[in-house]
């Protein structure tokens, strides 16, 4: 029963609003015989718990999720699930990580001013001869609907390539990038199957290109950007907190059903 992968919607979204998401931790507290206390943080404690609520879904939904609640065993089984509140992407908040592939002749700057009047933004440059990426890739289901989104600005206007990718196919989106700061995006589907998606930005040899706020979310459009460090939005062992998934019949061949999934926050 490896790569569960809880399931996208024929509408392209992953869930519907309102969603009710839960952030639990755990605080271990050591009363000592004088009456004081040592008060530490559980971080291996934490966990997550989304309540999804849908309505209006159509008989290939509703059989979607119960098959995949059936796969799994109900809670038994984990599985992979894309958070559809968040960023999947780690790091989103510093290109400067590990998480991004970085090739020899790129150089990553860090404190430009972003487009919030912060100082979050990076200054990338392509000192090489040729082409040049940065990529981000992620242990996530390929044949999703993805929107892999990027706020950019250059002091020369060109052109800025971003590419969702797997290993048997590809989708490149050659976007203007002017003196002001905008927000370029690639979205759609690939045509494959699996695990294992990678996200790029491309810039062309001697380009410098100001970046900020990469995101890629299980969507067909980018929404506020949210910043990822460490944990982000993709989760490989969560579980169904119910142990029926019940649904009701709103008309002909529409459904509703209400239930939650939880896992680790630091899964």
């Amino acid at each position: 029963m490896a790569n569960l992968v809880f399931p996208q919607l024929s509408s392209g979204a992953l869930a519907q609003y309102p969603i009710r998401k839960v952030t639990t931790i755990r605080t271990i507290k050591n009363i000592l015989p004088d009456g004081s206390m040592i008060v530490a943080a559980d971080p291996g404690a934490g966990q997550l718990a989304w309540t999804l609520s849908y309505v209006n879904l159509p008989p290939a939904d509703m059989n979607a999720l119960q098959s995949h609640f059936e796969a799994c065993g109900g809670p038994l089984r984990g599985f992979t699930f894309l958070d559809p509140t968040d960023n999947l992407l780690t790091y989103s908040a510093d290109l400067t990580q590990s998480s991004w592939a970085t090739p020899v002749g790129v150089t990553v700057e860090a404190g430009l001013t972003d487009p919030n009047g912060g100082t979050g933004a990076f200054t990338v440059t392509n000192d090489a001869a040729g082409a040049q990426q940065i990529v981000q890739t992620l242990a996530a289901p390929v044949n999703f609907q993805y929107c892999f989104s990027v706020y950019a600005a250059a002091a020369n206007s060109g052109t800025c390539s971003l590419m969702m990718s797997s290993a048997n196919a590809q989708q490149t989106n050659l976007c203007q990038v002017g003196q002001n700061w905008s927000r370029i995006a690639c979205s759609g589907v690939l045509n494959d199957t699996g695990t294992g998606i990678s996200v790029s930005i491309g810039l062309a040899a001697g380009q410098s290109v100001s970046l900020f706020g990469p995101q890629l979310e299980p969507q067909f459009a980018s929404s506020r950007f949210r910043p990822t460090y460490a944990v982000a939005g993709l989760y490989s062992n969560a579980h169904w907190a119910v142990s029926e998934l019940v649904f009701t019949a709103e008309g002909p061949s529409l459904f509703s059903t209400s239930f939650t999934i939880e896992t680790s926050v630091w899964n």
